[in-house]
């Protein structure tokens, strides 16, 4: 799964190069980010909307594509957008899917990416208005900058029920990247700040990244 966050005009220029290339299995989600214009700043973005572009590749193609945006989109460059890939275990119904079922990676397969992975994608689901204290707690443990977005339970007019935790309308989704030595002090500050070990009080889960453009942290490294 190549994701893509970016501006409004990055995105119109993303989707006409997905055009050029081709790519049909993509979406597009469009937030707009609640945390101060100083979170905002550290990502190089001056405008809370941004538009999250998820894309389905497969991996002997996936490198291609992520160096193709990271040109043309000149994802180097502060204010212009991050883009990542994270590991996709099956996939059914994709454009390009071929007859015979690809077969699930094993846990060995997933262990190595995981292993391999130098940056982690930490997603914590609260209550709505609760996003700027989860960055304020974030910042303070190394954290850079973040991506909210807005979400909504199943049903809107029932609280659903998503691993223990009652997911009413208006919660807030707080995306944060960051490397993978960061996430144990993140995790364990979010964790006692919110008290996450209690139900109802929200969801936090940790995925691997492959690979990354366009984040601060790698223009330091590479200056």
């Amino acid at each position: 799964m190549l994701t893509l966050i970016l501006s409004e005009n990055q995105s119109h220029k993303c989707l006409h190069l997905l055009k050029k290339q081709n790519i049909r299995d993509g979406v597009v989600i469009i937030g707009r980010g609640t945390v101060s214009s100083t979170v905002l700043n550290l990502f190089g973005i001056t405008n809370q909307r941004r538009d999250i572009i998820k894309i389905l590749l497969k991996k002997e193609k996936a490198e291609e594509i992520m160096d193709y945006f990271d040109e043309m989109l000149q994802l180097s460059k502060p204010g212009h957008g991050i883009a990542y890939t994270s590991p996709v275990i099956s996939a059914v119904g994709l454009h390009e899917q071929e007859t015979k079922h690809e077969q699930t990676v094993t846990n060995k397969v997933q262990h190595n990416m995981e292993e391999k992975s130098m940056f982690k994608k930490l997603t914590l689901i609260v209550d709505r208005g609760m996003s700027d204290d989860v960055m304020d707690i974030a910042r303070k443990a190394g954290v850079r900058g973040g991506t909210i977005l807005h979400g909504r339970g199943a049903n809107a007019e029932i609280a659903t029920n998503l691993f223990g935790v009652e997911i009413e309308p208006e919660k807030e989704l707080v995306i944060i990247l960051m490397p993978d030595d960061l996430v144990d002090k993140v995790v364990h500050a979010l964790c006692q700040e919110f008290h996450l070990d209690e139900p109802g009080k929200g969801i936090l889960y940790v995925e691997p990244v492959i690979d990354t453009r366009g984040l601060f942290e790698m223009r330091s490294k590479n200056d």
